[in-house]
């Protein structure tokens, strides 16, 4: 991936941007490409820096942060406050992190970076008047707390067998293939509860706060109205109708809260020397964030492509949806 600063693309100049035009994910495409399709789904960019990272921290979630499944038969407060203390931190790490390394301490420089602009100060709109203390507040006070929320639910239907539950013994293969299974779940369920966020009358009242964020950083990512976030974690229905174990309920939640902070991370990928080693910010959904009414899902399933509001990075995305009518909301 060459890097092309400082060009005219997607309606503005941005301080580097990916090649373009953008391409999705060669998984469901006509013809069939199955021989790019595998490739793709064993990229550093997939398995390397979505799927085996969070069945890692999962993993370890559950071995070593989690109470036994037999103390969770009741709601008590010393297991549900390990859930909690577990989410902040892990949020702390990853996102606080991302922020440590990327924007203070700037190790990385600007290298890779979508947007040359800084978060926003002094700007009436946000908590303490500071983007990244209100995206800091959004995202641990609502964020953390309904994500430990749902994760004390699940826990607690697991331990008393109120939901349908898959151990390693009975279907290794399912087991393991959940892991590959939940994001492109997800990118379902995304694009669906995006779209209904973008209604104008549930855009005004819940989704204007997380889109406040034109300059995106990772404690941007879910930095949302707690309304929002209940859509967004709602994802993990998927556990209420399809066996599983607590660990890919964990992965699954992790998912959402920390595969956000990475796709607004605002960089492309960390870099070590000149290698790229983690893929980071997402420029399909960068584009989300400067347009609004595009690349409601991700590039994952193509449903921007299917539904028209697919935007590739190109000046020429930028005009058909204008002509279309796609204007910001209001």
């Amino acid at each position: 991936m060459s890097e092309q600063p400082d060009q005219a693309a997607a309606g503005g100049k941005w301080h580097w941007h990916p090649k373009l035009p953008l391409e999705g994910a060669p998984v469901f495409v006509m013809p069939p490409r199955p021989l790019q399709a595998l490739r793709w789904l064993f990229s550093i960019g997939f398995m390397g820096s979505i799927v085996l990272p969070y069945v890692a921290t999962a993993l370890i979630s559950w071995t070593w942060l989690q109470r036994p499944l037999a103390d969770c038969t009741t709601l008590e407060p010393g297991w549900i406050l390990i859930i909690f203390a577990r989410n902040l931190g892990v949020m702390v790490l990853v996102a606080g992190g991302l922020h440590l390394y990327l924007y203070r301490l700037k190790k990385q420089g600007d290298h890779h970076r979508f947007e040359a602009r800084g978060f926003a100060r002094n700007d009436p709109r946000f908590f303490a008047r500071n983007q990244v203390l209100d995206n800091i507040f959004w995202s641990c006070a609502s964020g953390v707390t309904l994500w430990s929320a749902c994760e004390v639910l699940f826990m607690w239907g697991y331990a008393n067998g109120a939901l349908p539950f898959l151990a390693w013994r009975d279907n290794p293969v399912w087991f393991c293939a959940l892991f590959v299974v939940i994001p492109f779940w997800q990118s379902l369920h995304f694009y669906t509860i995006h779209r209904l966020l973008h209604w104008k009358p549930l855009y005004r009242a819940v989704h204007a706060l997380h889109h406040r964020n034109i300059v995106i950083g990772p404690w941007s990512g879910i930095s949302m109205h707690p309304v929002e976030h209940v859509l967004y974690f709602s994802s993990a229905v998927l556990h209420l109708v399809f066996a599983s174990h607590p660990v890919h309920v964990i992965f699954h939640m992790q998912y959402l809260v920390l595969s956000a902070a990475q796709s607004h991370s605002g960089y492309q990928d960390l870099v070590a020397g000149k290698r790229s080693v983690l893929a980071l910010g997402d420029f399909f959904h960068q584009l989300h964030h400067r347009h609004f009414t595009c690349n409601y899902g991700t590039d994952y399933v193509p449903l921007d492509t299917w539904a028209g509001s697919f935007h590739d990075g190109t000046m020429a995305a930028t005009r058909r949806l204008a002509r279309q009518g796609r204007g910001k909301p209001g």
